[in-house]
């Protein structure tokens, strides 16, 4: 081990759970809102983001929401945890709105 520390900045760290939580909800990471605080030594994320959704009058069978953003959450606190190096606390992710996506007819 080489003496010495390793800083990650607030901001950088936010933007990394952006990106994260971006990737696990498969929404753009301008949509995506995250709040970081510190509880006890843990990191504590809150995300508020769109969550993308086939139309109602598609075909296609999806899992349920709640499942969805259960997978999330696991998704974001595994992988925030394996890049900042930090221990994570509570993730809470509230869906802000809908983002359907029309699904385009192959001819």
């Amino acid at each position: 081990m080489i003496p010495g520390r390793v800083a990650i900045s607030s901001r950088a760290l936010e933007r990394t759970t952006v990106a994260i939580a971006a990737g696990a909800l498969r929404v753009p990471p301008s949509t995506v809102r995250v709040t970081l605080a510190d509880e006890a030594g843990l990191l504590g994320v809150t995300v508020t983001a769109p969550l993308r959704t086939p139309s109602l009058r598609s075909a296609a069978t999806s899992v349920g929401i709640v499942t969805r953003v259960q997978a999330a959450r696991r998704d974001i606190r595994t992988e925030l945890a394996e890049l900042a190096g930090r221990e994570i606390g509570h993730v809470n992710v509230t869906i802000s709105r809908a983002d359907i996506r029309e699904e385009k007819r192959v001819r």
